[in-house]
């Protein structure tokens, strides 16, 4: 089933699936959290289904095939790990793959080739694609899913037909999350999400909305002299990996929109308090490098997963101590 946020571009898909227009490769850009996933499958069950032209049946063999990840005319390339590069090898298998005839042989014996974050693609793989992206073998569907174009190389991007997942309203995000939690739950869980509603979902589910809270009270408290809790606020930063320091910039960021006179667009709103408080205390001159020093912090970490994130953090959170 696809999400209420998805249903407009999927009508949009089936116009074109009746019309038989739908491009034959589809670069879907959704943010993470947003179930990308779910919309890019929906639309390769659809192309394969052997009864329907706009939706999938849901009885026919290719349908059940799908419902049980063992349709043979169904391939989907993406990276070993989070944060890796799809290897030139897997994006090389899409060529074969594009070539083969259908196994099932079905009314169009249709192939459908899915590559998940397709933005990990390095620039040999995408070379190694770049032709069968362009005219691929009769009967071959690409789907294509990314962040954003920015992450993608240029040459992937002017052979696919882009279509991106708008990101819904802050006030549907919250009435769709609380209605699946049965709870009421923080505007700043949304914002610190991206507006994404299944990340939203997870981050509450998971009371990170709750350790965020600690650890914005915690650090706030901190950077009021004389400096106490350094172990603390570092135990509370490594708790749940480089995910905190995240948290952190969006904060400084806020504190220092707030002594720039801004009065709206903050992500932390229940936690206003702290913002005024860390605003009022510290200099903007030392709240903008050590911004820019957590962000360097967070990317050095993100590449580096081997390196001693207890002892950096601290060496960052004393930046703060002034003497």
């Amino acid at each position: 089933m696809l999400y209420p946020w998805q249903e407009s571009l999927w009508q949009n898909w089936q116009q074109l699936l009746e019309q038989r227009r739908l491009h034959h490769a589809i670069l879907l850009l959704a943010v993470k959290g947003s179930g990308r996933d779910v919309l890019a499958r929906q639309l390769a069950k659809t192309v394969l289904c052997q009864n329907s032209e706009t939706e999938p049946c849901g009885v026919c063999h290719s349908c059940k095939l799908f419902d049980v990840n063992n349709h043979a005319d169904f391939h989907v390339i993406k990276p070993e790990q989070e944060g890796k590069q799809i290897g030139v090898d897997a994006v090389r298998q899409c060529n074969r793959w594009a070539t083969e005839k259908s196994h099932l042989n079905g009314q169009r014996g249709q192939r459908v080739i899915l590559i998940e974050h397709a933005d990990a693609m390095g620039e040999a793989g995408a070379n190694a694609i770049l032709k069968t992206l362009e005219e691929p073998p009769q009967g071959c569907q690409f789907i294509l899913t990314a962040q954003s174009l920015d992450s993608l190389l240029p040459t992937i991007v002017s052979r696919c037909n882009k279509w991106r997942l708008p990101i819904p309203a802050e006030v549907n995000v919250k009435q769709w999350v609380e209605h699946k939690l049965m709870q009421s739950i923080k505007q700043e869980s949304i914002r610190l999400n991206s507006g994404a509603p299944l990340s939203t979902l997870s981050f509450v589910e998971s009371g990170m909305d709750i350790r965020h809270g600690n650890l914005i009270k915690a650090f706030a408290d901190f950077l009021q002299p004389p400096n106490l809790g350094i172990y603390d606020v570092t135990a509370l930063c490594t708790a749940d990996g480089i995910v905190t320091l995240k948290w952190l910039s969006y904060f400084l960021v806020d504190c220092i929109k707030y002594q720039q006179g801004v009065s709206d667009h903050f992500v932390h709103v229940e936690s206003f308090a702290s913002v005024q408080q860390v605003a009022s205390s510290v200099p903007t001159a030392l709240l903008i490098d050590q911004s820019r020093k957590i962000n360097t912090l967070y990317r050095k970490l993100e590449q580096h997963t081997g390196l001693n994130i207890e002892l950096l953090v601290v060496e960052w959170l004393t930046g703060f101590i002034q003497d």
